[in-house]
């Protein structure tokens, strides 16, 4: 496996992730409290895709894939 595939597949596994906590705040939620920790979820998963490609550097940007909810 390469290095490029390997940045693909963490990507790819980052914006899963992403859509599922989104899916799940969709489906509804029980509590504010639940809503908060999966808002918060949402948020570091973004934040963890967005470190990661400035880690890469400017070579390996993509256009940017949705917002947050």
């Amino acid at each position: 496996m390469s290095i490029f595939d390997l940045r693909e597949k963490y990507l790819k596994a980052l914006r899963e992730r992403q859509e599922d906590v989104k899916t799940q705040m969709l489906n509804g939620v029980k509590d504010m409290s639940q809503y908060e920790f999966l808002r918060g979820r949402h948020s570091s998963l973004v934040d963890a895709e967005s470190i990661f490609r400035e880690l890469l550097g400017k070579e390996y940007e993509e256009p940017e894939q949705g917002g947050s909810p």
